[in-house]
């Protein structure tokens, strides 16, 4: 069983496709009781159409999340006009530690996915309240990340998205760390099949198309409740899938007690293995950037 806490856009979109993609039942939790029962009730009238027989509950009632394999957070405020970005991460944070707390107390055995913004540092909140052990805690950033890195090399080529392979490190933010040394084409290298001034305008289209979805239509979607199917399948069905999650680094690529996107094999117990890759220097220096950025937020954390 996976619970969903938060019944937003995001998280019934996220429970929709992993009932569609019969990755498992689903129980919808929102302090909203009625909006819960109803994203609950129209996806069940959905399944006759779709041919799938997973369950679905909407709930206010935390104690329903009970032996939960997975428990994926998606609950937090959206930024305001006037809201500073320390504003969000400190009004979130409060709501991250809140809802991991009744986690730690119903699910105690889960694996807990972080999908709440800035979400590298609400993964590190949500693992420091939680006390799991940091395999069992990790967020959701870098696969979203990778997914547009991977639509604009395709639309670059003129080629199937489903050729391409990519990996996004780093923030989940203006920060983050496209690894274009690491992209390819059906194992042909971009480096080989596209200028750098065309590499380096697909990096930035990658790292400012999320803002430019949420100056479109006031946030992200479907983007991201695909990355959250992408990664339940991989741990409930044990698949170990190298993805880039945000996790915790304890001495990997030489930094401590910080959360950040890291390449990773995840797999029936979350984060399997923490791949350690070569990076350029220039990779490097960003990615030190990156990191430098999380480690502020963190110390100017209120709650």
């Amino acid at each position: 069983m996976i619970t969903i806490i938060g019944a937003g856009r995001v998280g019934s979109t996220a429970a929709f496709n992993i009932l569609r993609y019969r990755i498992g039942d689903v129980v919808l939790i929102d302090i909203f009781e009625n909006l819960a029962k109803g994203e609950a009730l129209d996806m069940m009238q959905t399944a006759p159409a779709l041919e799938f027989d997973g369950k679905i509950i909407g709930t206010n009632d935390y104690s329903q999340m009970q032996n939960s394999e997975l428990v994926i957070v998606t609950a937090g405020e959206a930024r305001k006009p006037g809201m500073s970005r320390i504003d969000l991460m400190n009004k979130n944070a409060g709501i991250v530690k809140s809802v991991v707390r009744e986690v730690v107390k119903h699910a105690p055995d889960c694996k807990l996915m972080i999908v709440t913004n800035p979400v590298d540092v609400m993964t590190y909140v949500a693992y420091k309240t939680s006390g799991f052990e940091r395999n069992r805690v990790f967020g959701m950033g870098n696969i979203l990340d990778t997914l547009r890195f991977r639509s604009y090399i395709a639309l670059e080529l003129n080629v199937s998205r489903e050729d391409i392979r990519a990996l996004v490190i780093g923030e989940h933010g203006d920060s983050m760390v496209p690894l274009a040394e690491y992209a390819s084409v059906a194992g042909i290298p971009i480096t080989r099949l596209l200028t750098k001034e065309k590499i380096d305008k697909i990096i930035n289209l990658t790292v400012s198309s999320g803002a430019e979805v949420i100056n479109l239509k006031g946030s992200t979607t479907h983007a991201p409740a695909a990355a959250i199917a992408i990664m339940a399948d991989a741990i409930v069905r044990g698949r170990n899938r190298v993805m880039g999650v945000s996790t915790v680094l304890q001495g990997e690529y030489g930094f401590k007690d910080v959360s950040i996107g890291m390449p990773v094999v995840l797999g029936k117990n979350g984060v399997e293995k923490i791949l350690e890759l070569d990076l350029s220097l220039e990779a490097r220096r960003r990615l030190e950037k990156s990191v430098a950025v999380i480690k502020e937020c963190i110390d100017n954390l209120s709650v």
